[in-house]
This record gives structure tokens, C-alpha cells and sequence, in this order.
């Protein structure tokens, strides 16, 4: 396994998920005239690229010191990811008290990049291991 081909595969892939995301949600602003989900767009491509930049950057260590580590990695990154999107929307809430309407538009936009990049990890490193185990 070619720990930095994959991640730069990773990289590459999760840019253009969060660029269709992204596209898509432009689009659903031009269409519906919900000018109100630019924020919580610009918000979620960041957290998410952040995390997942982070995400990968640690695989690479773990793939290279402790290859059998690999479990508990996967699941500590998930749940540092789950605490830091908690926090992010702790934060919105905190920020956008006055207006619950903002908040809910929020919190729908930031959970579906959550859920897709959530699922793109997970799909994608199952490809991985079962690739490894070959």
C-alpha cells in the first residue's frame, strides 16, 4: 500500500465532493432565493476540509509508525469529529441566538456535509483496508 498515493486520492476526492456539494447548494440558493445558506456553506467547506485534512494526516502517521493501530484510529477520529462538529454548532447557536430560522438552515446545510464526508471516509477506507489485507 502506498500510504502517500493514498492520500492524495483521499485529498483529491474529498476537494471534489465538498466542490459538488458546494455547487449543489449555489444552486438551490439561485433557485429558491435562500440567500441565507452562503454562511453555513462557507462554514461546513471549511470545518469539513479541515477535518478531513487533519483526518488523513493522521492516518498517514498511524499507517507508517503503527499499521495495527489502525482501529482505534479510525475510531478516535470519528469521535473528534463528532465533538468538534457538536462544538461548531454549539458555537453557531450561541452566535445566531436571535434567530432561530438561521440556526435550523444551519444545522441542516453543516449535517449534510457532515453525513456525506462521513460516509466518504468511511467507504473510503474500508476500500483501503480491504485493499491492504489483499
Amino acid at each position: 500500500m502506498n500510504i502517500g498515493k493514498t492520500a492524495l486520492i483521499y485529498n483529491k476526492v474529498l476537494i471534489c465532493i465538498l466542490a459538488g456539494l458546494t455547487v449543489l447548494g449555489l444552486l438551490t440558493m439561485q433557485l429558491t432565493g435562500l440567500s441565507v445558506l452562503l454562511y453555513p456553506m462557507v462554514i461546513s467547506v471549511v470545518f469539513s476540509f479541515v477535518c478531513g485534512w487533519a483526518y488523513i494526516q493522521g492516518w498517514k502517521t498511524i499507517a507508517r509508525r503503527a499499521p495495527e493501530s489502525m482501529p482505534k484510529y479510525y475510531l478516535a477520529g470519528s469521535a473528534f469529529r463528532l465533538m468538534a462538529a457538536a462544538i461548531v454548532l454549539l458555537v453557531y447557536c450561541v452566535v445566531e441566538r436571535h434567530d432561530i430560522q438561521t440556526i435550523k438552515w444551519f444545522a441542516i446545510v453543516f449535517i449534510v456535509y457532515y453525513i456525506v464526508t462521513l460516509v466518504f471516509d468511511a467507504v473510503f477506507f474500508a476500500k483501503v483496508s480491504k485493499n491492504s489485507n489483499k
